[in-house]
């Protein structure tokens, strides 16, 4: 028995699934991109010994395309009846906007695939990362649960559609399907095709590395984030307790103020060197969020989850997994 994290290859599903083997879980990853020789390895047991992990699991990675819906249902078989499901995979906010049929297909095709086959296979529970971004603009502060969803764009369309299904297959068949609402996922070492919020990560990476950085949003942009291992944390909280009530929950770690970021880094490193260069498409994005601040509340009372990262301590932990790598 396994757990199924799809989007495995990714940002947040290298990082859960590193967790998940510490934990001694045997998991079954999947991702159309595959990661790189050294992770597999230690995935096998074969680097377990490396670093600072402490495995006691094992993780197996199969590559494919989460539209195959022949190749799910196989996979879900595969990895057992009684582990929970976890489904990442998916197309980011500007890979969204450039092809909206590609994004319906990968974030709705894909979750349907995901739902019916654990449907089939004992009922598993599933938990699906979804965004705050199924919100709409013009919302009161702080932004929580219950509030209207109209999301103004393809990203949280998609998301927004996901998680409608995933609501179904609880009334329909008694599915225990189970969802996150994100803030921009934010970490050390980050490649994210598509994302607008990678100047969140880029920004103290840049100036651990001792490299300028031409900032891509304005001074003044404040931008809703959750640090990679509140994020984690959250995932593993929401795959273990009992019961998750209201089932679909808001998960932030607080909000980046890029000036006051910058101001804290070169308090830290003087030499760090920041121009500004806004990019039009991403601050169309960033600019809806400049007012948000994300109520957990929810989260808390119900499924045990509080951020454990300010934004200062993020920013410290990535220059200093930064300079370790370097």
């Amino acid at each position: 028995m396994a757990v199924f994290v799809t989007g495995a290859g990714g940002f947040l599903g290298q990082m859960l699934v590193n967790t998940l083997i510490a934990q001694g879980k045997e998991v079954l990853g999947f991702d159309y991109t595959i990661p790189k020789d050294e992770v597999l390895a230690r995935w096998k047991g074969n680097l377990a010994q490396k670093g600072n992990l402490a495995q006691k699991g094992k993780a197996e990675f199969c590559q494919g395309d989460i539209r195959d819906a022949k190749l799910i249902a196989e996979l879900v078989a595969k990895s057992g009846t009684t582990d929970p499901v976890v489904h990442l995979a998916g197309v980011l906010t500007a890979g969204c906007d450039r092809d909206p049929r590609s994004a319906i297909e990968v974030n709705v095709g894909g979750t349907y695939n995901v739902l019916e086959a654990a449907l089939k296979n004992g009922k598993r529970r599933v938990i699906f990362a979804s965004t705050i971004g199924v919100y709409g603009r013009g919302l009161p502060q702080p932004v929580t649960e219950d509030m209207p969803l109209e999301p103004d764009g393809w990203y949280g369309l998609t998301k927004q559609s996901a998680e409608q299904m995933g609501l179904l297959y609880v009334r329909r068949h008694g599915l225990d399907f189970r969802a996150v609402r994100f803030a921009a996922v934010t970490g050390p070492n980050r490649v994210a095709v598509g994302s607008t919020s990678l100047f969140t990560s880029l920004i103290p990476e840049k100036a651990a590395r001792g490299e300028p950085y031409a900032i891509e949003v304005t001074p003044d942009t404040s931008y809703p984030v959750v640090y990679i291992k509140d994020a984690v944390d959250a995932l593993i909280k929401l795959m273990s307790v009992p019961e998750a009530k209201s089932r679909i929950y808001n998960i932030s770690s607080g909000n980046v103020v890029v000036d006051k970021m910058v101001a804290y880094i070169k308090n830290k490193i003087p030499s760090a060197s920041f121009t500004y260069a806004p990019v039009e498409d991403i601050m169309a994005v960033v600019s809806g969020y400049k007012e948000w601040t994300i109520g957990c509340d929810r989260a808390e009372k119900e499924i045990g989850w509080r951020p454990s990262y300010t934004v200062e301590k993020m920013v410290d932990d990535i220059i200093a997994q930064t300079r370790t790598k370097g």
